[in-house]
């Protein structure tokens, strides 16, 4: 029983160091600023960094950061989120207006299907 509560341990673990990979998005040019982190949760390493960190915004322009973990001081968090039609989870931190809060946070719970936190 012990020996099978230890590998089951050490597999969650394996499991979340192997999704421990994160890339901070800010905008860099002279728009409204926007800066967010996602935070991978269940998604492929090369689709994530590939596509999901690849912001697809007309007309704006932007820095993507890879890193193993979001940083700290967001206002939000909208954890374990997903895309529609995907099955991949991500958690989103968000940094640039905290205004934009209930907005993001009915986005989150309605349609991303997420927990919002407020940190």
């Amino acid at each position: 029983m012990k020996t099978s509560f230890l590998l089951a341990s050490l597999l969650v673990l394996a499991s979340t160091r192997l999704f421990a990979q994160a890339c901070v998005i800010e905008s860099n040019d002279d728009d409204v600023p926007i800066r967010l982190c996602q935070q991978n949760v269940t998604i492929p390493k090369s689709l994530f960094e590939g596509s999901f960190c690849r912001p697809q915004i007309p007309n704006r322009s932007f820095e993507v950061t890879m890193t193993e973990r979001c940083p700290t001081g967001a206002y939000g968090i909208c954890k374990d989120s997903q895309t529609e039609g995907v099955a991949y989870q991500q958690s989103i931190h968000y940094y640039s207006d905290p205004a934009d809060a209930p907005v993001l946070s009915a986005y989150c719970t309605q349609i991303s299907k997420g927990i919002w936190e407020e940190p």
